[in-house]
């Protein structure tokens, strides 16, 4: 079956567009696949209920509007409950953070999922500007004109776990970035993204200036001095006390087995773990291994640390540097990301189990003459939609 759409005053002279039904049949399964592709994961179950988890969080600017608290919601609540909303931004993954839908801190939000409005929202939780939609230190990040890559902090005590332009990290204007090429390695000063895993901002270097001591060390490359004008670093909220790399055009998980344009692959495992009381113990006659300070003259500049895949292995495990790590669990071991079950019903990618299948399968369950009747009124309606888009001014 061919269907042809008929020609307007904007075609070609003879140029009217025709379409196999098998054609349009191939797009459609073609479209699905990619959307697969994106949202992979089922989203009938809001976490919750499993508490403080590293996850990938996102934020409802809808939901969060004219003033009100920021908050984040899981990866299930994003499409159950505010896919309708039309302005969600993707964070990314978050440590220790519990889904705030149906919480009263989203009041005009009910979860679809927990079926509930009035749940207490976690204390634990943090947030920072990335809830309001603005990253790294210049409080941008627009996916359709952004240049580069972006980099998010590993420690996050200071920024909250924020994202980072590779010129911002630099001290370098962004109004440049068009011109130049895409890799970070390509601008002057900043290391090869093949020779590091992981990125320590400079607020949170400047909060735990004992981190700087192993720049240049084995597991560490030499520190990164961002140039003066730069502004200080974005702090966080919370209600309680308190190799990730993008390219910075990607809309769309942690670890260095596998990376794409987004963030590095997700992986699942344990919960990370502080170091057991017996490592304590067995360490106390350790003599402490912790580099000197060849960089006293950068005590007072913002110092960015690039760290390789191995720099766990390289860190001091001495009483008094353990006593440092213990608050800081993604320096002694790496983090799980919680990672939503694969979306059963979503088939193979060869589109078997398809909507268009099930349709396929709906369809041949009614009558022949209801059938052709459907398919009259949809062609027709193809073609009254033809003939009137010309002649539609918004």
């Amino acid at each position: 079956m061919e269907i042809m759409e008929p020609e307007t005053e904007n075609s070609p002279e003879g140029a009217g567009i025709s379409q196999t039904a098998q054609d349009y049949i191939d797009a459609q399964r073609q479209l699905e696949i990619e959307a697969r592709e994106i949202l992979p994961y089922s989203f009938d179950t809001c976490t919750k209920p499993l508490g403080p988890l590293r996850q990938l969080i996102f934020a409802c600017m809808k939901c969060t509007s004219n003033g009100s608290s920021p908050a984040g919601i899981c990866y299930s609540c994003s499409i159950s409950c505010h896919g309708s909303h039309g302005d969600l931004v993707e964070l990314f993954s978050k440590r220790n953070f519990e889904c705030d839908c149906g919480t009263t801190r989203m009041p005009g939000s009910c979860c679809n999922l927990r079926k509930t409005h009035e749940d207490q929202p976690a204390q634990g939780n943090s947030y920072n500007q990335n809830f309001q939609n603005l990253f790294c230190q210049s409080e941008r990040y627009e996916a359709e004109s952004e240049f580069g890559t972006m980099y998010q902090c590993l420690l996050g005590d200071c920024c909250g776990e924020d994202w980072f332009h590779d010129r911002c990290i630099l001290g370098l204007s962004l109004d440049g970035s068009a011109d130049s090429s895409d890799d970070s390695g390509d601008i002057q000063g900043f290391p090869d993204e093949g020779s590091f895993e992981y990125f320590i901002c400079w607020g949170c270097i400047s909060a735990n200036p004992w981190l700087l001591q192993y720049a240049g060390t084995p597991g560490f490359l030499e520190p990164v001095v961002c140039r003066e004008f730069a502004v200080a670093c974005p702090g966080q909220s919370s209600d309680a006390t308190v190799s990730r790399k993008r390219k910075a055009s990607a809309i769309s998980s942690e670890g260095d087995t596998a990376e794409t344009d987004s963030e590095p692959a997700i992986r699942v495992g344990g919960p990370s773990i502080a170091a057991p009381e017996a490592s304590v113990e067995a360490t106390s006659t350790k003599p402490c291994k912790l580099p000197q300070n060849k960089h006293p003259d950068l005590a007072n500049k913002k110092v960015s640390l690039f760290l390789r895949s191995d720099f766990r292995d390289h860190l001091c495990q001495c009483v008094s540097c353990l006593e440092k790590l213990k608050n800081h669990k993604c320096l002694l071991e790496e983090e799980a990301t919680h990672e939503p079950p694969l979306d059963s019903d979503a088939g193979e990618s060869t589109g078997h189990n398809s909507l268009l299948d099930a349709g396929e399968k709906a369809l041949s369950s009614i009558d022949r003459i209801r059938a052709i009747g459907w398919f009259t009124i949809l062609t027709a309606n193809t073609l009254v939609h033809c003939f009137a888009k010309p002649s539609i001014r918004i």
